[in-house]
Protein backbone atom coordinates (compact mmCIF):
# COMPACT_ATOMS: atom_id res chain seq x y z
CA UNK A 1 0.00 0.00 0.00
CA UNK A 2 1.49 3.34 -1.03
CA UNK A 3 1.37 6.23 1.43
CA UNK A 4 0.34 9.73 0.43
CA UNK A 5 2.92 12.42 -0.22
CA UNK A 6 2.70 15.49 2.00
CA UNK A 7 3.61 18.93 0.66
CA UNK A 8 4.52 21.59 3.20
CA UNK A 9 6.77 24.54 3.91
CA UNK A 10 10.25 23.73 5.14
CA UNK A 11 10.98 23.27 8.84
CA UNK A 12 14.27 23.65 10.69
CA UNK A 13 14.46 19.90 11.26
CA UNK A 14 14.59 19.41 7.48
CA UNK A 15 18.07 20.92 7.04
CA UNK A 16 20.06 17.66 7.56
CA UNK A 17 17.73 15.78 5.21
CA UNK A 18 18.16 18.47 2.54
CA UNK A 19 21.98 18.18 2.41
CA UNK A 20 22.11 15.44 -0.29
CA UNK A 21 19.38 17.23 -2.27
CA UNK A 22 21.36 20.48 -2.31
CA UNK A 23 24.52 18.58 -3.24
CA UNK A 24 22.77 16.91 -6.17
CA UNK A 25 20.96 20.05 -7.37
CA UNK A 26 23.50 22.82 -6.82
CA UNK A 27 26.71 20.78 -6.81
CA UNK A 28 29.94 22.79 -6.96
CA UNK A 29 27.94 25.95 -7.62
CA UNK A 30 26.74 26.01 -4.02
CA UNK A 31 29.95 27.90 -3.31
CA UNK A 32 30.78 26.22 0.02
CA UNK A 33 30.59 22.78 1.64
CA UNK A 34 26.98 21.61 1.83
CA UNK A 35 26.28 21.00 5.52
CA UNK A 36 23.22 21.16 7.73
CA UNK A 37 24.35 24.58 8.98
CA UNK A 38 25.00 26.01 5.52
CA UNK A 39 21.66 24.71 4.20
CA UNK A 40 19.81 26.21 7.15
CA UNK A 41 21.68 29.50 6.74
CA UNK A 42 20.73 29.72 3.05
CA UNK A 43 17.07 29.03 3.86
CA UNK A 44 17.10 31.65 6.62
CA UNK A 45 18.70 34.20 4.27
CA UNK A 46 15.94 33.66 1.72
CA UNK A 47 13.10 33.75 4.24
CA UNK A 48 10.68 36.56 3.49
CA UNK A 49 11.72 36.49 -0.16
CA UNK A 50 11.44 32.79 -0.99
CA UNK A 51 8.86 30.27 0.15
CA UNK A 52 10.70 26.95 0.36
CA UNK A 53 8.56 23.79 0.26
CA UNK A 54 9.30 20.08 0.48
CA UNK A 55 7.61 16.84 -0.51
CA UNK A 56 7.67 14.17 2.20
CA UNK A 57 6.43 10.61 2.58
CA UNK A 58 6.70 8.70 5.86
CA UNK A 59 9.33 11.13 7.14
CA UNK A 60 11.51 10.85 4.02
CA UNK A 61 12.05 13.89 1.79
CA UNK A 62 11.44 13.28 -1.92
CA UNK A 63 12.07 16.74 -3.39
CA UNK A 64 11.86 20.48 -2.89
CA UNK A 65 10.73 23.64 -4.64
CA UNK A 66 11.05 27.36 -4.07
CA UNK A 67 8.57 30.16 -4.80
CA UNK A 68 9.45 33.83 -5.11
CA UNK A 69 6.72 36.48 -5.10
CA UNK A 70 7.81 39.51 -7.14
CA UNK A 71 6.11 42.89 -6.63
CA UNK A 72 5.84 44.94 -9.81
CA UNK A 73 4.24 48.04 -11.30
CA UNK A 74 1.35 45.87 -12.48
CA UNK A 75 -1.82 45.74 -10.43
CA UNK A 76 -0.92 42.27 -9.22
CA UNK A 77 2.43 40.67 -8.35
CA UNK A 78 3.73 37.70 -10.25
CA UNK A 79 5.22 34.50 -8.88
CA UNK A 80 8.44 32.81 -9.95
CA UNK A 81 9.32 29.15 -9.54
CA UNK A 82 12.99 29.61 -8.72
CA UNK A 83 13.92 25.96 -8.01
CA UNK A 84 12.40 22.50 -8.38
CA UNK A 85 14.15 19.20 -7.70
CA UNK A 86 12.94 15.63 -7.19
CA UNK A 87 15.32 12.81 -6.26
CA UNK A 88 15.82 10.35 -9.10
CA UNK A 89 14.05 7.43 -7.41
CA UNK A 90 10.83 9.40 -7.09
CA UNK A 91 10.60 10.98 -10.51
CA UNK A 92 7.68 10.21 -12.83
CA UNK A 93 5.56 9.40 -9.79
CA UNK A 94 3.69 12.71 -9.60
CA UNK A 95 5.97 14.32 -6.99
CA UNK A 96 7.05 17.16 -9.29
CA UNK A 97 3.45 17.85 -10.25
CA UNK A 98 2.48 17.84 -6.59
CA UNK A 99 5.19 20.35 -5.70
CA UNK A 100 4.07 22.59 -8.55
CA UNK A 101 0.44 22.34 -7.45
CA UNK A 102 1.40 23.34 -3.91
CA UNK A 103 3.48 26.25 -5.23
CA UNK A 104 0.63 27.44 -7.46
CA UNK A 105 -1.79 27.35 -4.53
CA UNK A 106 0.56 29.44 -2.38
CA UNK A 107 1.07 31.91 -5.24
CA UNK A 108 -2.68 32.39 -5.75
CA UNK A 109 -3.23 32.84 -2.00
CA UNK A 110 -0.72 35.70 -2.11
CA UNK A 111 -2.38 37.49 -4.98
CA UNK A 112 -0.22 36.41 -7.94
CA UNK A 113 -1.96 35.98 -11.27
CA UNK A 114 0.84 34.21 -13.16
CA UNK A 115 3.73 31.84 -12.48
CA UNK A 116 6.95 32.03 -14.47
CA UNK A 117 10.17 30.03 -14.49
CA UNK A 118 13.48 29.74 -16.32
CA UNK A 119 15.19 26.51 -17.29
CA UNK A 120 18.32 25.64 -19.24
CA UNK A 121 18.16 25.83 -23.03
CA UNK A 122 19.66 22.33 -23.23
CA UNK A 123 17.55 20.84 -20.43
CA UNK A 124 15.07 19.27 -22.84
CA UNK A 125 13.60 16.85 -20.31
CA UNK A 126 12.72 19.69 -17.93
CA UNK A 127 11.19 21.68 -20.79
CA UNK A 128 8.99 18.72 -21.73
CA UNK A 129 7.85 18.35 -18.14
CA UNK A 130 6.96 22.03 -17.71
CA UNK A 131 5.04 22.13 -20.99
CA UNK A 132 3.17 18.97 -19.94
CA UNK A 133 1.92 20.70 -16.77
CA UNK A 134 0.70 23.81 -18.57
CA UNK A 135 3.67 26.13 -19.01
CA UNK A 136 4.25 27.67 -22.43
CA UNK A 137 7.15 29.46 -24.09
CA UNK A 138 6.78 33.14 -23.24
CA UNK A 139 10.06 35.05 -23.43
CA UNK A 140 13.80 34.68 -23.86
CA UNK A 141 15.70 34.77 -20.57
CA UNK A 142 19.11 36.46 -20.71
CA UNK A 143 21.80 36.99 -18.10
CA UNK A 144 24.99 38.94 -17.57
CA UNK A 145 27.52 38.09 -14.87
CA UNK A 146 28.44 41.21 -12.91
CA UNK A 147 29.76 39.78 -9.64
CA UNK A 148 32.84 37.97 -8.42
CA UNK A 149 33.27 34.77 -6.48
CA UNK A 150 34.13 34.73 -2.79
CA UNK A 151 37.75 34.21 -3.79
CA UNK A 152 37.66 37.67 -5.39
CA UNK A 153 37.97 36.47 -8.98
CA UNK A 154 35.29 36.38 -11.65
CA UNK A 155 33.76 32.92 -11.90
CA UNK A 156 35.56 31.05 -14.63
CA UNK A 157 33.43 29.87 -17.51
CA UNK A 158 33.75 26.17 -18.19
CA UNK A 159 36.40 25.72 -20.85
CA UNK A 160 36.22 22.79 -23.27
CA UNK A 161 39.42 20.73 -23.33
CA UNK A 162 38.66 18.00 -25.86
CA UNK A 163 35.70 16.25 -27.48
CA UNK A 164 35.93 12.61 -28.56
CA UNK A 165 33.91 10.06 -30.48
CA UNK A 166 34.44 6.46 -29.33
CA UNK A 167 33.14 3.31 -30.98
CA UNK A 168 32.73 -0.15 -29.48
CA UNK A 169 34.88 -2.82 -31.09
CA UNK A 170 33.23 -5.77 -29.34
CA UNK A 171 29.57 -4.79 -29.69
CA UNK A 172 27.23 -2.17 -31.10
CA UNK A 173 27.70 1.22 -29.52
CA UNK A 174 29.12 4.75 -29.80
CA UNK A 175 29.86 7.55 -27.36
CA UNK A 176 30.25 11.28 -27.91
CA UNK A 177 32.22 12.80 -25.05
CA UNK A 178 33.37 16.22 -23.82
CA UNK A 179 36.07 16.97 -21.25
CA UNK A 180 35.95 20.48 -19.79
CA UNK A 181 37.17 22.34 -16.73
CA UNK A 182 36.37 25.42 -14.67
CA UNK A 183 37.34 26.87 -11.32
CA UNK A 184 35.72 23.93 -9.49
CA UNK A 185 37.65 21.21 -11.34
CA UNK A 186 37.10 18.77 -14.19
CA UNK A 187 33.86 17.76 -15.90
CA UNK A 188 33.23 14.63 -17.99
CA UNK A 189 30.05 14.55 -20.07
CA UNK A 190 28.99 11.78 -22.42
CA UNK A 191 26.18 10.47 -24.57
CA UNK A 192 26.24 6.72 -25.17
CA UNK A 193 24.06 4.83 -27.62
CA UNK A 194 24.36 1.06 -27.23
CA UNK A 195 22.57 -2.25 -26.96
CA UNK A 196 22.09 -3.37 -23.37
CA UNK A 197 20.75 -6.89 -22.96
CA UNK A 198 19.62 -6.70 -26.60
CA UNK A 199 17.61 -3.53 -25.99
CA UNK A 200 18.67 -0.17 -27.49
CA UNK A 201 19.65 2.32 -24.81
CA UNK A 202 20.62 5.99 -24.62
CA UNK A 203 22.74 6.96 -21.63
CA UNK A 204 23.67 10.52 -20.68
CA UNK A 205 26.01 11.31 -17.81
CA UNK A 206 27.98 14.04 -16.09
CA UNK A 207 30.84 13.32 -13.70
CA UNK A 208 32.54 16.13 -11.76
CA UNK A 209 35.99 15.93 -10.18
CA UNK A 210 37.89 18.46 -8.13
CA UNK A 211 41.12 20.00 -9.53
CA UNK A 212 43.14 17.01 -8.24
CA UNK A 213 40.79 14.56 -10.02
CA UNK A 214 38.97 13.30 -6.96
CA UNK A 215 35.39 12.39 -7.83
CA UNK A 216 32.79 14.80 -6.43
CA UNK A 217 29.52 13.86 -8.15
CA UNK A 218 27.93 11.85 -10.94
CA UNK A 219 24.54 12.14 -12.61
CA UNK A 220 23.48 9.35 -14.96
CA UNK A 221 20.22 8.99 -16.90
CA UNK A 222 19.25 5.98 -18.98
CA UNK A 223 16.47 5.59 -21.53
CA UNK A 224 16.05 1.92 -22.42
CA UNK A 225 13.06 0.19 -23.97
CA UNK A 226 10.95 3.24 -23.24
CA UNK A 227 11.83 3.24 -19.53
CA UNK A 228 13.77 6.19 -18.13
CA UNK A 229 15.86 5.82 -14.99
CA UNK A 230 18.39 8.00 -13.19
CA UNK A 231 20.97 7.77 -10.44
CA UNK A 232 22.69 10.63 -8.60
CA UNK A 233 25.92 10.23 -6.65
CA UNK A 234 27.63 12.86 -4.50
CA UNK A 235 30.83 12.71 -2.46
CA UNK A 236 31.16 14.95 0.57
CA UNK A 237 34.32 16.65 1.73
CA UNK A 238 34.67 14.07 4.53
CA UNK A 239 34.76 11.24 1.96
CA UNK A 240 31.23 9.95 2.55
CA UNK A 241 29.29 8.85 -0.53
CA UNK A 242 25.60 9.48 -1.07
CA UNK A 243 23.43 7.72 -3.65
CA UNK A 244 19.95 9.09 -4.31
CA UNK A 245 19.87 11.08 -1.10
CA UNK A 246 21.03 8.22 1.13
CA UNK A 247 24.52 7.66 2.48
CA UNK A 248 26.04 4.41 1.20
CA UNK A 249 28.62 3.43 3.81
CA UNK A 250 29.95 0.64 1.55
CA UNK A 251 31.44 3.27 -0.75
CA UNK A 252 33.60 5.06 1.83
CA UNK A 253 36.82 3.36 0.62
CA UNK A 254 36.18 4.57 -2.96
CA UNK A 255 38.24 7.27 -4.63
CA UNK A 256 36.78 7.21 -8.14
CA UNK A 257 33.57 6.78 -10.12
CA UNK A 258 33.69 4.14 -12.86
CA UNK A 259 30.92 3.82 -15.43
CA UNK A 260 30.72 0.29 -16.79
CA UNK A 261 29.37 1.61 -20.10
CA UNK A 262 32.11 4.17 -20.89
CA UNK A 263 35.90 4.39 -21.33
CA UNK A 264 35.91 7.99 -20.13
CA UNK A 265 36.12 7.29 -16.41
CA UNK A 266 39.43 5.44 -16.76
CA UNK A 267 40.84 8.94 -17.16
CA UNK A 268 39.99 9.81 -13.55
CA UNK A 269 42.46 7.46 -11.77
CA UNK A 270 45.01 7.84 -14.59
CA UNK A 271 45.12 11.60 -14.07
CA UNK A 272 44.78 11.46 -10.28
CA UNK A 273 47.53 8.87 -9.75
CA UNK A 274 49.98 10.35 -12.29
CA UNK A 275 52.04 7.15 -12.18
CA UNK A 276 55.68 7.04 -13.20
CA UNK A 277 56.74 4.57 -15.89
CA UNK A 278 56.67 1.04 -14.43
CA UNK A 279 54.75 2.13 -11.34
CA UNK A 280 51.39 0.63 -10.35
CA UNK A 281 48.67 1.45 -7.85
CA UNK A 282 45.46 -0.11 -6.60
CA UNK A 283 42.27 1.91 -6.26
CA UNK A 284 38.68 1.19 -5.30
CA UNK A 285 36.00 2.61 -7.56
CA UNK A 286 32.28 3.13 -7.17
CA UNK A 287 31.27 1.05 -10.17
CA UNK A 288 27.98 1.96 -11.83
CA UNK A 289 26.49 -1.08 -13.59
CA UNK A 290 24.24 -0.97 -16.65
CA UNK A 291 21.37 -1.36 -17.29
CA UNK A 292 20.56 -1.94 -13.60
CA UNK A 293 22.17 1.38 -12.51
CA UNK A 294 23.38 -0.27 -9.32
CA UNK A 295 26.57 0.94 -7.62
CA UNK A 296 29.18 -1.55 -6.41
CA UNK A 297 32.71 -1.50 -5.01
CA UNK A 298 35.28 -2.48 -7.62
CA UNK A 299 38.98 -2.93 -6.74
CA UNK A 300 41.19 -1.96 -9.69
CA UNK A 301 44.89 -1.84 -10.48
CA UNK A 302 46.58 0.51 -12.93
CA UNK A 303 50.14 -0.08 -14.13
CA UNK A 304 51.92 2.39 -16.38
CA UNK A 305 53.61 0.28 -19.03
CA UNK A 306 54.65 3.04 -21.45
CA UNK A 307 54.53 6.77 -22.02
CA UNK A 308 50.88 6.52 -23.05
CA UNK A 309 50.11 2.89 -22.14
CA UNK A 310 48.50 1.38 -19.06
CA UNK A 311 47.63 -2.13 -17.95
CA UNK A 312 44.21 -2.21 -16.29
CA UNK A 313 43.19 -5.13 -14.06
CA UNK A 314 40.06 -5.75 -12.03
CA UNK A 315 39.10 -9.10 -10.51
CA UNK A 316 39.73 -11.59 -13.35
CA UNK A 317 39.64 -8.96 -16.12
CA UNK A 318 42.85 -7.56 -17.62
CA UNK A 319 43.30 -5.29 -20.62
CA UNK A 320 45.62 -2.67 -22.07
CA UNK A 321 44.80 1.00 -22.54
CA UNK A 322 46.36 3.63 -24.75
CA UNK A 323 45.69 7.26 -23.89
CA UNK A 324 46.43 10.71 -25.27
CA UNK A 325 48.15 13.65 -23.57
CA UNK A 326 45.00 14.41 -21.52
CA UNK A 327 44.69 10.82 -20.33
CA UNK A 328 41.69 10.10 -22.57
CA UNK A 329 41.47 6.61 -24.03
CA UNK A 330 42.49 6.23 -27.66
CA UNK A 331 42.34 2.41 -27.58
CA UNK A 332 40.72 0.15 -25.00
CA UNK A 333 41.77 -3.33 -26.07
CA UNK A 334 38.70 -5.47 -26.64
CA UNK A 335 36.35 -2.60 -25.82
CA UNK A 336 36.59 0.83 -27.41
CA UNK A 337 38.54 2.74 -30.05
CA UNK A 338 38.69 6.46 -30.66
CA UNK A 339 37.17 7.33 -34.03
CA UNK A 340 37.52 11.14 -33.98
CA UNK A 341 38.72 13.99 -31.75
CA UNK A 342 38.40 17.77 -31.73
CA UNK A 343 40.24 20.34 -29.61
CA UNK A 344 39.03 23.87 -28.68
CA UNK A 345 39.27 26.19 -31.63
CA UNK A 346 39.22 23.33 -34.11
CA UNK A 347 36.33 23.26 -36.55
CA UNK A 348 36.95 19.73 -37.76
CA UNK A 349 37.26 16.29 -36.23
CA UNK A 350 40.61 14.56 -36.62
Amino acid sequence: MSHAVEYREVAKADAPKLVPFFEAFYGQWFGEPVTSNSVQRRIDQARGIETFVVAEREGKLLGFASLRLVPSLDLTPYAELSDLFVAGLYRRQGVGRGLLGFIEQRARERGADRLILTTGLKNVEAQWFYRAVGFEDHALAMKKSIGVSKAGNPREIRAAQRSVLWRRVDATGTESFLLSRDDTGWHLEGNVVALLDREPAHIRYRVACDPSWRARSAQISQDRAGVQREVHITVREDGRWWVEGEEDARLRPCTDVDLEISPSTNTIPIRRLNLALGQDSEVIAAWVRFPALTVELLPQRYTRTGANQYRYASRDFVTDLEVDDLGLVTRYEGGWSREAVADPGSSTLK
